[in-house]
């Protein structure tokens, strides 16, 4: 008799990597508690991934009977949540935000940032590395880009939560009414900044997205508000996932703190280990869109598929050592991003401020000590986030 794995099992929490290696034997698994299937290889998830014929991000389509102000009529518009040729639409459109120009333009204010983070936790001597660094740095920077009010961010945090807790796999009875509330309260916030920007235009990123033209094509109201939301959101909430547990994972492998404390030029390889090792978004949603068989097994039109970056991240087939920290690690062609046509939007600058961070942080603390040898994690399947992270730094 097979087992059922259970990812939000609280050992799973902790550490989902014995379970992702018992779905990786499997191949193909059906999951009675998320209704979905699981697939953790990682030829399986690329092409899950990248086949949008087949397998389609459209989870929040319109349904008979979805009445606004519904979850899902707020999240259609959510440029991840669309396939070609909307997605393309939407994408060229949305782009223009995030040039490489643009990203390199935020790099002296990105330090500033994480100077001023830094500062404050040598005056403590000891920091909640999530609550005060991880999270705040991303996003002030975000909130810049965007600009909001700094003064802003708290409660942009508590509605970003919310609807993390939904996206995340942390359901209950009341996540959908506890999402929509978040939602309905952060896309009426951005409608007022939108309405306001139009009065009096700056050249930050919501001035952008009013302004962004290709080939005659512009963003509705609804599609910049619901954007920025999604900008927001995914800027702040994934990038915290990554400083975090990227620094946790550091600072249990001592030989590789080592490394990267010996040699600042490595960092950029260090983070696209960190985005491996414990990817930040463990997984990604497809709604089957037409029947399909995939290694004896048929998932029919209309089924979810739960493709595990997570698990696809340390497959053996494709990395050597692959449950094994290497910030030295090339070639490294994870899964962390996404891949071709929904590769993520911001991964210049997450990779931006992760780089940033990790290099200062390691040459102002030349001593940092975890408190905790096992901190707390989120009940979350599809993203890997950390309750808290107290450290001790020693300047």
């Amino acid at each position: 008799m097979t087992v059922a794995i259970d990812l939000l099992d609280p050992a799973s929490r902790e550490d989902p990597h014995p379970a992702y290696a018992v779905l990786r034997e499997r191949g193909i698994d059906w999951s009675e508690r998320l209704r979905m299937w699981i697939v953790t290889r990682y030829g399986d998830v690329e092409r899950v991934i990248t086949d949008p014929a087949s397998f389609s991000v459209e989870r929040f389509a319109r349904r008979d009977g979805d009445e606004p102000p519904s979850v899902a009529k707020l999240l259609r518009h959510w440029t991840v949540y669309r396939d070609p040729p909307a997605h393309t639409r939407l994408r060229a459109l949305m782009s223009q935000s995030f040039t490489p120009r643009r990203i390199e333009h935020l790099r002296p204010r990105v330090q500033a940032v994480v100077d001023e983070l830094l500062a404050a936790a040598a005056e403590r001597g000891t920091v909640d590395f999530v609550a005060d660094v991880a999270f705040p740095l991303p996003a002030t920077v975000i909130a810049i880009m965007l600009g909001v009010p700094l003064a802003d961010l708290a409660r942009l945090k508590a509605w970003s939560n919310q609807i993390a807790d939904f996206i995340g796999g942390a359901r209950s009875g009341a996540d959908a009414e506890h999402a929509r509330d978040g939602l309905l309260a952060a896309c009426d916030y951005f409608r007022e900044l939108v309405r306001a920007r139009r009065a009096e235009p700056r050249d930050d990123v919501l001035d952008v997205l009013l302004r962004a033209e290709d080939g005659g094509e512009t963003l509705s109201e609804d599609e910049v508000v619901a954007n920025c939301v999604l900008l927001l959101f995914a800027g702040h909430e994934t990038t915290t996932n990554l400083l975090a547990n990227g620094l946790y994972h550091l600072l249990r492998h001592p030989a590789q703190e080592a490394i990267l404390r010996a040699d600042a030029t490595a960092v950029g390889t260090a983070v696209e280990e960190f985005l491996r090792f414990d990817a930040p978004v463990a997984g990604t949603i497809r709604i089957v869109a037409a029947d399909v068989e995939l290694h004896g097994r048929t998932f029919r039109r209309g089924d979810a598929v739960a493709a595990m970056l997570a698990a696809a991240n340390r497959d053996p087939l494709q990395f050597e050592r692959p449950d094994e920290l290497d910030v030295l690690r090339s070639p490294n062609r994870h899964l962390a991003f996404g891949y071709a046509t929904h590769f993520c939007l911001g991964a210049g600058l997450a990779r931006l401020e992760a780089q940033t961070l990790f290099t200062t942080i390691l040459r102002r603390f030349p001593r940092i000590r975890l408190c905790e040898d096992r901190p707390a994690w989120k009940s979350q399947v599809f993203f890997r986030e950390l309750v808290r992270l107290p450290l001790e730094v020693h300047a």
